[in-house]
Order: C-alpha cells, then structure tokens, then sequence
C-alpha cells in the first residue's frame, strides 16, 4: 500500500520518518492515577509529532543546507522539536487496553469479555513480559548489570508503564519542551501555562522516575557512535514508502507491515485499533571505548593480513564491525577505505556466500543483514538510536581503561511490527549464534562463523566468544578469541500507538469493560 497523507498524520513520527534530533530525552514513567491520565493524555495528544509534521521537518532541514551552500554559510539550525508517547503492556493496562496473564484467566469464565479479549487484545507475548522476564529469563541478560531503573518494582514485576520521548536540535529548546511535558501530567489542575512556576498536583496522573538523554556527537565524531563507526547507513527502504528505490545489489525495499503494524508484511493479525502503531525496543548499552581500542592494536598483529596494514587496529576492527569507520564496506573494500564513493555505500550483498575472503561470516553488519544468504528479509528493524556521554578522553585512552566517573554509549531503539520476530530474534538467533550464518562449518571449521562482536551475547554453556577471519584458506583456520566491551544496562518492549489509537481506545470508555473485569476478580476471591 502507497504511502497517504492520512497514514502520515495518523503515525508518529520517530516509527516512520524518524524524528530529526541532535538531543534526546527519554521520559520514562509510571501511571499513579489511571483516570487522570487518561484526561490528560488525551489533551496531550495534539503535541505528539506525527509523521506528516516530520516530513516536513526533513523538508525544512533540506531547504536549510540550499540556502547555506547558495550562500557559502553555515547551516541555520532550527530547533525542529519533536514528542512521541509509547506504552508498556502495564501502561495499556492503565488505560484499559490490555488484560495481564493473571486476568486472562477470569476473562475466559465471561462469555462477552472473552470475545472482546479474542478481537482486541494487543498480541505478542515477549511485549507483555517486558524486556527484564524475557531476556534475564532466558539467561540472556545478568540482573547485576543491569540499572536499578529497569528491574521489576512492583506486583506487576513491571517498573515503566510507559516513555515519552522529547528531541530537539538545540539543547535549550529540547529542556523547555520537557518542562511542559511534565507540567501537563504533573501540573495541579487549572494551573496556568508555566513550566517554571506551576504547582505539582496532590494527585499527580502520573511519576517520571528517571529519564535517559543522549545526543549527536559534536565536530567531526557527528553522526559516529562511541566506538568511531558511522552510524544509521543501511536501514531498511519502505516498499511504496521511501522515496529512494533500493539499487544494485543494495536488499530489495521492506514490506512496511515488518515495521508498522497492519501492512503487507505483518503476519501478526493484531487488533484493528493497532493499526499504524509499531512496538519499541529500548536497550540501554554502555560501551567500552579504551578496552574497545586496546584490544584492537593488541590483537591485530594476530589477525590475517592487517599486520602490515597502515592501520592494522583500524583494519581488524573493520573486519568485526564489517564496514570501516568512514561507512566503506568490508565487502566492497576489505583492504582500504579511501574511497569517498563507498563511504555509504549499501550495494553489496556479500555474494558469493560459500566464502568470507572479503567480509567474515560473523561481522556485525552481516549477521543483522545476511543478505546473499536468505532469499528473503524475514526479520528486519528500523533503528533509531542515539549515543549517550562525552566523548573518550585522552588521558581514558592512554590508561587504556575507562574512567570510573565517565561513562558513554547507545540508547538503542527499533521499532517492528513482531518483537519476538524482530530484536528477539535478530540478537537472540543471529548475532549470539556462533552457527549463524547457516551452513558455513565447511568454509570456517567446526566452530561455525562464530558470534557477532559487538552485541553478541553469551550463555553460560556456549562456546567461549570467539569469530573467524578470512586467512585465504579453506576452511578459515585464524580464529580469535574477543573480550566484551558492550554491556547490557538494561530496557524494555513498549508498543507505539497511532494517533486514531490514542484520541479513541486509548482515551476513550476503554477496550476492555474495567467494572465488569473488577466484578469477575471479586467473584473469583478466595
């Protein structure tokens, strides 16, 4: 389906374009008075930025950089802010759109709130655990390293019910929306418009309890996240969306039901209320930087052909990532990035799949994007994260070690229509599965291609973390052995609704009947 100007208005903005940012905060909270903040979420509606307002955003942004190139000056930078809203299951619990597991069971003995629950609950069962029942369940994530803010904190086991999400280009403007983003849900009502002076509620609708913020990193690390690597090359291209047309061997455009649900390409048959929403993975990581480096100069006089390379630390951490820190593809120039053509370059498809002599097998890029091995994408995001922290120093580079007062890294965030299909799978099956890319043990040993590198998790009884290199030889006999310098802090799985959501389900009487849901627990009371 084609892109219509009523689908633009109806999609927040972040899920499709992408909300322009230098500065972001992430607003996370709880629901403390659920009838109060279904009243002021539905007058809060109106500020949330909409697709329709961020292509307009991009439009400004592109007339912008005419006039400075006409004009031989700097860019003018405006402000361009932007707010966006997503739930947990608890947050759509509050406001009567979802039935939690230990209701579901007396929604059954009720003939009418049955069918509703069968027509109208949010489907996805890794979205109604939360990120900390999935993955520390699993094994994935260690509880100890994980924030304080994202372990369980009530008898719901769930601490966040929802994120609301302010960017900015500049930082003043971007804290100036937050303050009137809390003093709507905080403000005692009647209170004039005053973010700086307005009195907090008795009752207040809802509690931030703690925020996130990251931002664009400045001068010449813009647009590189912490560990020096562009970042945001390669998402996917929305079939009858974008207006970019995949070519060469670039992958074929992405049915845009894989990223917003309701589309060709959402095998979900979720709810008709759900439709134009996407649901939101945010991973906090935090990243090593001076470990990260380190061990690259260490160890590259170990790896094949980057001993004698100009860079050899620059060139092993090319091979691990797959692309070079500029964006040029491994598998387009595995021995130089000098190119300027290649910098973003998308067309390759690491063909032929029964050799790695360019790209590993278990490079980063390769085992998010397989490409050349999969006939088709069956699991795909979009990403929208942003780096958090200063910048490493000098001095954290010369100890080779971390300062224990500084600390960067991602604010990861993706959306899909499918978490368990999407995130789950993408880091769960693909980059912590020493086997994946499938079919490869005759080109790189029995040890497989080995894990991704970078977000890669291990289980207690895998393999020890190690990747195979291209050596020339096959089988691949150079293995190496890798550290960690990406450590999970933390997250959740939020669903992001469209604007006809919010102004009707969600703000509306509710989906699901809370007096006759109160009687049947009262009923069923030991």
């Amino acid at each position: 389906m084609s892109l219509t100007p009523a689908i633009k208005a109806n999609l927040q903005g972040d899920v499709w374009p992408g909300l322009p940012k230098k500065f972001q905060s992430f607003m996370f909270f709880q629901v403390k008075n659920n009838a109060a903040f279904k009243s002021r979420l539905k007058t809060f509606i109106p500020k949330i930025t909409t697709a329709k307002d961020a292509c307009a955003m991009n439009e400004v942004m592109k007339k912008a950089k005419q006039d400075a190139l006409k004009s031989k000056t700097s860019v003018k930078l405006e402000p361009l802010p932007g707010i966006n809203i997503s739930f947990t299951s608890t947050g759509l619990e509050a406001l009567g759109a979802f039935i939690n597991v230990n209701d579901q069971a007396l929604v059954k003995k009720d003939r009418k709130l049955s069918t509703i629950f069968r027509q109208k609950q949010l489907r996805g069962g890794l979205f109604e655990k939360g990120m900390f029942a999935d993955l520390v369940g699993e094994g994935w994530d260690t509880p100890e390293e994980l924030r304080k803010h994202y372990h369980p904190a009530r008898e719901n086991g769930r601490a966040i019910d929802g994120v609301i999400m302010v960017t900015s280009s500049i930082k003043s403007d971007l804290e100036n929306k937050i303050s009137e983003v809390k003093q709507h849900f905080l403000a005692e009502e009647g209170e004039p418009l005053n973010p700086d002076t307005y009195v907090v509620s008795k009752d207040p609708s809802v509690e931030f309890t703690f925020s996130r913020d990251g931002n664009v990193r400045p001068g010449i690390h813009k647009g590189k996240e912490h560990f020096g690597f562009k970042d945001g090359i390669s998402q996917p291209l929305l079939e009858g969306w974008d207006e970019k047309v995949p070519q060469g061997k670039e992958p074929v455009a992405t049915k845009p039901g894989m990223i917003v649900c309701g589309y060709d390409g959402d095998d979900m048959q979720q709810p008709a209320w759900a439709k134009d929403g996407s649901f939101l993975v945010f991973r906090d990581l935090q990243q090593q930087v001076p470990e990260f480096e380190e061990f690259m100069n260490q160890n590259a006089k170990h790896a094949p052909f980057t001993k004698d390379h100009p860079k050899p630390g620059e060139k092993l951490a090319a091979y691990l990532m797959g692309r070079w820190k500029n964006g040029t593809p491994v598998d387009e120039s595995p021995h130089d990035d000098t190119n300027e053509a290649l910098f973003e370059s998308n067309n390759f498809d690491f063909a032929p799949v029964t050799e790695h002599n360019k790209c590993p097998f278990a490079a980063h890029i390769r085992k998010m994007r397989p490409r050349a091995d999969l006939e088709h994408d069956h699991a795909v995001i979009m990403r929208r994260g942003i780096p958090y922290g200063e910048c490493v120093t000098d001095a954290e580079l010369a100890a080779k070690k971390t300062a224990e007062d500084k600390e960067r890294g991602l604010l990861f965030v993706c959306y899909q229509s499918d978490i368990r299909n999407g995130f789950n799978f993408l880091t769960t099956r693909w980059a912590s599965n020493h086997y994946f890319p499938d079919r490869k043990t005759n080109f790189v040993g029995d040890d497989g291609p080995g894990i991704d590198a970078i977000v890669g998790q291990r289980l207690e009884h895998h393999p020890e973390r190690t990747i195979g290199l291209p050596d020339g030889q096959t089988p691949t006999k150079s293995r190496m052995k890798l550290d960690s310098w990406v450590y999970q802090r933390g997250g959740d799985y939020f669903f992001t609704p469209s604007l006809s959501a919010l102004n009707n389900e969600l703000t509306g009487p509710g989906i699901f009947d809370q007096e006759a849901l109160q009687r049947l627990r009262e009923e069923n009371e030991d």
